[in-house]
């Protein structure tokens, strides 16, 4: 799946599940932590996401998915998304 298609689902999913405006995640996202005042997602969001991108992709992620890729940066999540439909 074309990461760009992932990108627009993540923020899709974000937006409706934590109830971050889209353009505040087009201007900050992919540069910023998910957990930046500008964004400002708290860690339980995160994992609420995290379950979710499971579900919806039907992946498992493993730890290091999380602590090594920052999974609190927008790309960085797509990239691991991208990387469990491949290796999963």
């Amino acid at each position: 799946m074309k990461s760009e298609k992932v990108k627009e689902e993540v923020i899709n999913i974000i937006v409706d599940k934590i109830g971050v405006e889209k353009e505040t995640l087009y201007k900050y996202g992919s540069d910023r932590s998910l957990f930046d005042i500008s964004i400002g997602l708290k860690p339980r969001d995160l994992l609420a996401l995290f379950f979710e991108l499971q579900k919806k992709y039907d992946i498992i992620f493993e730890e290091k998915d999380i602590m090594e890729k920052r999974f609190d940066y927008l790309d960085n999540m797509v990239d691991a998304v991208i990387g469990r439909q491949v290796s999963g």
